[in-house]
Parts: structure tokens; C-alpha cells; sequence
């Protein structure tokens, strides 16, 4: 199946692949035609437009020069190798939003791991305590961009189970061994990850992306003549 564009706060949204300028205005929503790209990673994240724009406008109420959300789901997967047989396997789920608000050169930030309405609405107040002047926010822009495809997926690795994984590590145990004599422990890992995330701001600016990753890492211990040496190396790419 190919999969099209669809830590945390620390890109910010400068690395995502598209970009969609949306109204933040409620009633702009009633009429408002988004693509299907756009609709997968609101219901991804089980919110709406109408939601989103709730929590900026609440960010910019206390006279906030600009404010932006930031969405992110990440699922991590690793299987580690030694002594020939996998003996570790393990996951973990990131899941969350954060809220930034910017009033010249000072910045508000706060953020939740529970993606509702209410606990959206607390931290955009929160961040918004960084400015001091109430306002009542308004934007009318709407522009949307088409999306590059980046990364062609044709399986997606949190569909990949750990019985699949494990010929992978096992044959670079078997190489390792394989290729000089000297070799007497090796050590192998693969590790998985995929990101959704999802960013809006004050501008109307609506972006969102898919980021797949993989590495291998492994290790050697190699000994002759009472000398013993240890060498590891790690590649990376969005699929292996």
C-alpha cells in the first residue's frame, strides 16, 4: 500500500511536506472544502477544524502576536539480537499537542498528552498568559496547497510484527559471523519509528506529515591472540 503525505514540538513544523492556509474564523468551517489528506490527519487525531480554531482563538485572546498547535503521534518499535536469538523486543507510544503563543520577543508554551476540546482549550490559556492585552482574534485567508510525496511506503512498519522483523537482525548476526573467522559475539538491533504530526497557526497555515524510520545497528567483538576488539556501526533511512 503506498502511503501518501499524510520529541515533540522540538521541528516545530518547519520539516512538514505540505501546506494549507485555513480560515481561523468558527464560522468560516461551515462552508469550508478541505482535501481527503487534510481530513485523514484531523480524524488521525480526532479533532476538527471548528476545534482547532477554538484553541487558537483562545491562544490569541490575550493580545498574542501569533500562535501556532502542534500535533504528534509517534509509535516506536525495537528488537535487539545477541548470543544468536532475539532477547529484547519492546514499543513505545508518544502522543500529544502543544500550544504556542509568541508576544514580540517573549513565548508561551504549554502542552497536553489527552487530545480534547477542554484540555486543548487550558493549555492554549495557559500559553496565552504571555501577553497581556485582551483581543478578539480574526482571519479570513484561505489558500490550500497540494502536498509533496515524499517518502513511497509500501508497507507501513507499525503493520510489520516482530516474527517479521527477526530475519532481519538474524542475518546480519549470520554475515558478522561469516565474514572473518575472528568474530566471537555479535550484537544486532532494528529500530522502527513512525510519525504523524499535524501543525495550524494564527496565519491560517495548516500542514501535516508522515515520517517513516529505520536503522540498523550493530556490533562486534573480535579476538585473536589474547587481543580483543570491539567495533559497532548504525545506518538509517525511511525504510531498510
Amino acid at each position: 500500500m503506498s502511503v501518501s503525505r499524510r520529541n515533540f514540538i522540538k521541528t516545530g513544523g518547519a520539516a512538514v511536506a505540505g501546506a494549507m492556509i485555513l480560515p481561523p474564523l468558527l464560522k468560516s468551517c461551515q462552508n469550508l472544502q478541505i482535501s481527503p489528506d487534510v481530513t485523514s490527519y484531523l480524524n488521525h487525531f480526532e479533532v476538527t477544524m471548528e476545534m482547532l480554531q477554538q484553541v487558537i482563538s483562545e491562544a490569541m485572546t490575550k493580545g498574542g502576536t501569533y500562535a501556532d498547535l502542534f500535533f504528534e503521534h509517534k509509535i516506536s518499535n525495537t528488537i535487539s539480537l545477541e548470543d544468536g536469538k532475539v532477547n529484547r523486543a519492546y514499543s513505545n507510544v508518544d502522543y500529544g499537542m502543544g500550544v504556542r503563543v509568541l508576544n514580540g520577543e517573549q513565548t508561551g508554551f504549554a502542552y497536553t498528552e489527552t487530545i480534547t476540546l477542554q484540555d486543548m482549550l487550558k493549555v492554549a490559556k495557559t500559553a496565552a498568559n504571555i501577553a497581556g492585552d485582551p483581543v478578539t482574534f480574526k482571519q479570513d485567508k484561505l489558500l490550500e496547497k497540494v502536498p509533496a510525496d515524499y517518502y513511497r511506503v509500501s508497507t507501513k512498519w507499525e503493520n510489520v510484527s516482530v516474527k517479521d522483523k527477526i530475519p532481519y537482525v538474524q542475518k546480519i548476526n549470520d554475515r558478522l559471523f561469516e565474514m572473518d573467522e575472528k568474530v566471537t559475539k555479535v550484537g544486532a538491533s532494528l529500530n522502527d519509528e513512525t510519525a504523524y504530526v499535524m501543525f495550524y497557526n494564527s496565519e491560517g497555515l495548516f500542514t501535516y506529515d508522515y515520517r517513516p524510520l529505520a536503522s540498523y545497528s550493530a556490533y562486534c567483538v573480535m579476538e585473536k591472540d589474547g587481543q580483543r576488539e570491539i567495533s559497532g556501526s548504525t545506518r538509517s533511512g525511511t525504510y531498510i
